[in-house]
């Protein structure tokens, strides 16, 4: 990748482009018999990808499924197979892709092998059983310790080494990979560089006018799921952060006319990212979110950062402070946080049925913006992934009263 400057719609074309060829790279895996597993979105990458495994993660292909207007048809075939409409959207579409062998960009290739997590949610455990029952292969659930109040006690981190090392071990068991710690420790190392790098383009965002959306940001988290530990992520970075940089420094923000800054609360709706255009039509923009932060980068955004003297340490604190495991104490906190450091006027609070442990909480963190703040919010209902829970037209005329409002 050239190091040189790169305007958003560039960047944003060298992004889609890299995932047509990381989907190409697992397909290409398979074909030639390297070990190819699946995984959770929170799943350790830095640690498979050391051991010479390529991660194909089916949630991030659910969202290029909503992107593609795919989502509804495999909700649908996941219920014809007595899958529950009540269960999250990401699972039934995922799900749905699975017993229909079909997908934006044609069905997955079959894993060798799964890693699942049973801390992420209680529909997750299951979800990954029945894939695993499906293409009978081998399942690893990960079990973690729960971050309530952000301060991690040494038998927790002690906890999730031991699973990191367990991990290792039933790699080491599926593939005949052998774990080596150099190996390891340069993963993780670059994991920490995008993750700090990610962070500095997540400050840039402080700035009046903003030069990086949320639009423009769920998109880079691409790399941040999918690629942590490899140095495409690092290199993805850089460049983004280039660019923010040179954005701040002419003035120039995302939108031609910044009226309104917004912080937006829980999972992007994947089927319908066109809201977020319709708030930049109206001058607001969602300088700040829960998303791309508190999700994927809570131990970064609370102020962490990787040392590489213990990589397996290192691992073990990012997972725990992933918004999945921090208690109702972190939550307001990191909200807090947001609307008063990027300078949000106004919140939107997605109650999203199909993701309980993202939506659990919202009335206390709608309460404090308030009376901490003064910033009111807006709350409205749907899945992330189902097209069939959201009404663009109710949603537009609802919102553009909260904004005459603010």
């Amino acid at each position: 990748m050239k190091d040189e400057r790169l305007s958003n719609e560039q960047i944003s074309q060298v992004r889609k482009d890299y995932t047509k060829s990381f989907y190409a790279r697992i397909r290409q895996a398979k074909k030639e018999g390297r070990p190819v597993t699946y995984t959770t979105a929170l799943g350790p990458t830095e640690l498979l990808y050391a051991m010479g495994v390529e991660v194909c993660m089916p949630e991030n292909y659910v969202t290029i499924c909503c992107a593609k207007q795919m989502a509804k048809g495999f909700c649908e075939e996941a219920e014809t197979h007595s899958i529950s409409p009540d269960l999250c959207s990401y699972a039934r579409c995922g799900l749905g892709m699975m017993y229909s062998m079909d997908g934006p960009m044609g069905a997955l290739p079959e894993p060798d092998f799964i890693v699942g997590a049973v801390s992420a949610c209680d529909p997750h455990a299951k979800w990954w059983e029945l894939k695993a029952r499906h293409y009978n292969v081998p399942l690893f659930l990960m079990d973690s310790s729960y971050n309530f109040k952000g301060q991690i006690k040494p038998h927790q981190e002690a906890w999730m080494i031991s699973e990191l090392k367990r991990l290792a071990d039933f790699v080491e068991e599926q593939t005949g990979n052998p774990f080596v710690e150099d190996d390891f420790r340069e993963c993780v190392r670059l994991s920490g560089e995008a993750h700090s790098t990610f962070a500095e383009i997540q400050e840039l965002r402080k700035h009046i006018p903003a030069p990086r959306g949320i639009r423009e940001m769920v998109g880079d988290l691409f790399y941040l799921i999918t690629q942590a530990g490899r140095r495409e992520s690092v290199e993805y970075y850089r460049m983004v952060l280039k660019e923010t940089r040179e954005r701040v420094r002419r003035g120039e923000g995302v939108l031609d006319e910044e009226k309104t800054r917004l912080y937006f609360h829980n999972i992007p709706l994947w089927f319908n990212l066109q809201i977020f255009d319709w708030l930049a039509a109206q001058g607001a923009v969602v300088a700040m979110d829960f998303y791309t932060n508190h999700v994927w980068h809570g131990f970064f955004f609370d102020g962490g950062r990787f040392d590489s003297e213990d990589p397996f340490r290192d691992l073990a604190r990012k997972w725990l402070f992933f918004d999945n495991h921090v208690g109702l104490p972190v939550k307001l906190s990191r909200s807090l946080i947001s609307a008063r450091e990027w300078g949000c006027q106004g919140a939107i609070f997605f109650s999203n049925r199909s993701c309980k442990v993202y939506s659990i909480g919202q009335p206390e963190q709608i309460s404090a913006l308030e009376q901490e703040l003064g910033v009111r919010s807006f709350t409205f209902e749907a899945e992330m992934a189902d097209p069939r829970s959201f009404s663009m037209d109710r949603w537009k005329e609802h919102m553009c009263m909260f904004l005459d409002f603010l």
